[in-house]
């Protein structure tokens, strides 16, 4: 499982494809987290553009059920 870690934040991410990279934040408040991409939305984006761009999603730090962790405040 690949996690970008900088100081006390650790953010969970995944990527798939190639190409240009294309970010994809999940929405929803407190869904925010890439399983909600599967289940929550009308299609998963990252399965419907990996073949045109390199996609790369991540867990948001206030997500329910996700893996990113670390403080809020900056």
């Amino acid at each position: 499982m690949p996690f970008y870690e900088r100081g006390p934040i650790r953010i969970y991410y995944e990527e798939i494809g190639s190409g240009f990279p294309l970010l994809i934040i999940p929405g929803g408040g407190l869904n925010s987290s890439i399983s909600s991409l599967q289940t929550a939305v009308p299609f998963n984006p990252m399965e419907k553009y990996k073949d045109d761009f390199r996609c790369i999603a991540a867990d948001l730090r206030h997500a329910a059920g996700g893996r990113s962790s670390g403080p809020l405040e900056i």
